[in-house]
């Protein structure tokens, strides 16, 4: 009888975890419906012109990447945008990383004011580029990247900061793109995230992918279709919500202000970038302050994702961490109406549907089987809650897929057939 009904209560917290995705699908479709809407009437290409675009500063962390720092600096000069400014954070490398920049790009030491608002290692030096680039590069102590983040947020002279990885890939466009939310409600849009997506199978060219197609590896082709799940079937519906718990590292841009009030990043915080986003929440709730955090479904980032187990399971076990120590710093959060909507229903369904999750998927390769064996599960509702379950899934994949599809990633029809 217990075994019976572990069992079937794995499979309907199977089944309500793919109903929240559907939910979740649903509100998508209507807030990239409304985005293109307002894509489609607010031309965008007169944000270019500087009246009407706040300036951005590009913050790069960079830690031994003498190998392709210059070709990623330099593609990210060539992004269409009105005024914006580089700043790489070369966070104590023990190669050529700073040679590399500092040669690469002509650059000369400068003495430059900047704000100590949030705490870092010492700063060794600021360069700037005679080329007609604006680039700066702050030459620090090694203190991590979160700490070369903050370095570059008390450097940036700029309103907002967009803060990236070195070794992503940007569309032309995408600061563009995102920066049309805040332009849209500045006095409220205090971050916006934009749209991860795998590089892996694409063809990249002087800093710009050329060509996408679907990767050879099962592997990789079933995280991008959990990439497409999360950034084109959830997040627009958790942005309509006002409710994202998480802007990826890779790609988030921010009000310099709000960033430098909650301190910045937290050293030694495994989950850096969903911390972040929970605090940005928590300090302006507990202020009672009107504001957004939204997500840019076109503003694209490129990243490669890892390419086999061992990688993949190094870097998910480092998630899982961080999220753990997400869901300690703000479990008061879960169930709290005092947060809105992303403490009654986004950030507990995040709490249930990631951080439970693992935990309840060991259970159950445990807990059926054995079932099964001693005859212990009633298969009148197991099996249609397993299909129910896994109809729900594949609902879900295909609007994400549908989706993304709309956007025209792919280069051919047939990879999102595959």
């Amino acid at each position: 009888m217990i075994l019976s009904l572990a069992s079937i209560l794995i499979l309907v917290y199977f089944v309500l975890m793919e109903t929240q995705m559907l939910v979740l699908a649903v509100m998508s479709v209507r807030s990239l419906r409304r985005d293109r809407l307002v894509e489609k009437h607010g031309r965008i290409d007169d944000l270019l012109s500087s009246d009407l675009s706040p300036p951005v500063s590009i913050i790069v962390p960079a830690y031994n990447e003498a190998t392709g720092i210059v070709e990623s600096v330099r593609s990210m000069s060539m992004l269409r945008y009105a005024k914006f400014e580089i700043i790489v954070v070369n966070d104590g490398s023990s190669d050529e990383t700073l040679a590399e920049l500092l040669d690469g790009f002509r650059m000369v030491e400068v003495t430059i004011p900047f704000r100590h608002e949030i705490d870092t290692a010492d700063v060794r030096g600021i360069y700037r580029s005679t080329l007609p680039l604006p680039i700066l590069v702050v030459d620090k102590e090694n203190g991590g990247k979160t700490d070369a983040l903050n370095a570059g947020i008390n450097v940036a002279k700029y309103p907002y900061v967009l803060l990236t990885d070195a070794d992503v890939v940007m569309d032309g466009e995408c600061v563009l793109r995102a920066m049309r939310h805040v332009v849209e409600d500045r006095q409220r849009t205090i971050a916006v995230g934009g749209n991860i997506r795998p590089i892996n199978g694409s063809t990249v060219n002087r800093g710009r992918v050329t060509d996408t197609h679907m990767p050879r590896g099962r592997l990789e082709r079933m995280q991008i279709l959990e990439y497409i799940r999360s950034f084109i079937g959830a997040r627009p519906g958790l942005s309509l919500m006002n409710g994202l718990v998480l802007i990826s590292g890779a790609f988030g841009i921010y009000r310099r202000d709000i960033m430098a009030q909650v301190g910045g990043f937290r050293e030694g915080h495994l989950g850096e970038d969903m911390d972040l986003t929970m605090r940005l929440h928590k300090h302006m709730r507990d202020r009672g302050l009107e504001y957004r955090i939204v997500y840019a479904a076109d503003a694209v980032c490129w990243t490669e994702v890892p390419v086999n187990r061992r990688i993949l399971k190094k870097q998910r076990v480092r998630w899982h961490r961080g999220l753990s120590m997400v869901v300690k710093d703000f479990k008061h959060m879960l169930w709290n109406p005092r947060y809105g909507l992303l403490g009654m229903f986004t950030w507990p369904s995040f709490f249930l549907f990631e951080y439970v999750a693992p935990i309840v998927e060991v259970l159950g390769w445990f807990i059926l089987p054995f079932s099964v064996i001693t005859g212990d599960l009633n298969l009148a509702y197991a099996i249609p809650l397993t299909l129910f379950a896994f109809f729900l899934g594949a609902v879900n994949s295909l609007i994400g897929l549908y989706l993304d599809e709309s956007y025209g990633y792919f280069s051919s029809p047939l990879d999102a057939l595959r």
